[in-house]
């Protein structure tokens, strides 16, 4: 169907006409069989790739804020795994990690786990990221935290009042201005996505080429070969007091 009408530009007049093609069989629905055949084998390999079985949950695993099961079993893959995929002695062992509930976009169910589980977990392309940061800078950061806008974290746990963080516990002991940490996060959060280290100074950064979804499937291979069934637990890395 055609559709007229009618503009003036620099004090002339003129017509212009366009029309709608929808972009279906209607214009060519003679299939070519030899790519017809090459996407059907393409997207039949996708299949058998994604569908693999990589792991085994007794439950499903959710996310919500300000802690959840899923987030806490992520983030506790991430620091106690990641340090094995960065060469550098100073990470070998990392005090803190974090992601962002954001990225975090779907569910792992209950029973078989598979590649295309993880993919819906973690559809972003995040490379992990590690970071040497002094404590006054993290809690810089971690004080804009609020009860209800805040990050997923292992290593921390901190207690909220009135909606602002009154304790700060890094690996158990108390948040220490001077002292160094080392936190493992991906590189969107590193670079200041979702504001959550936005404007903190680091001492150090390294960035890995490996992508937070790939080493997620590798560690959870891992796991179902050495018979470890996939677990979060909610275990008071947030306390929120409510003030009369």
């Amino acid at each position: 169907m055609a559709i007229t009408g009618y503009a003036q530009v620099a004090s002339e007049n003129f017509q212009y006409e366009y029309r709608m093609v929808r972009m279906d069989s209607t214009w060519d629905s003679k299939v070519d069989p030899i790519l017809q055949q090459y996407v059907d084998i393409k997207h039949q390999q996708l299949e058998d790739m994604i569908n693999v079985v990589i792991g085994r949950s007794n439950r499903e695993l959710v996310s919500f804020s300000p802690e959840s099961p899923l987030s806490n079993f992520l983030t506790t893959t991430l620091l106690e795994r990641a340090p094995k995929y960065v060469d550098d002695p100073l990470f070998a062992q990392c005090d803190i990690s974090m992601l962002n509930f954001g990225g975090i976009r779907s569910n792992i169910p209950s029973g078989d786990v598979r590649i295309a589980d993880i993919y819906d977990v973690s559809p972003f392309d995040n490379n992990l990221a590690f970071l040497q940061i002094k404590g006054s800078e993290l809690r810089k950061a971690l004080k804009r935290f609020t009860d209800k806008k805040n990050a997923p974290m292992a290593g921390v746990q901190m207690t909220y009042r009135n909606g602002r963080p009154v304790k700060i516990l890094v690996q158990n002991e108390p948040l220490d201005d001077q002292k160094l940490y080392r936190l493992v996060t991906v590189d969107f959060i590193a670079k200041g996505g979702d504001s959550l280290i936005s404007d903190i100074r680091f001492e150090k950064t390294v960035y890995s080429n490996v992508i937070f979804r790939d080493f997620l499937i590798e560690e959870i291979k891992d796991m179902n070969q050495n018979g470890i069934i996939l677990d979060g637990q909610l275990e008071g890395r947030v306390s929120i007091e409510r003030q009369p």
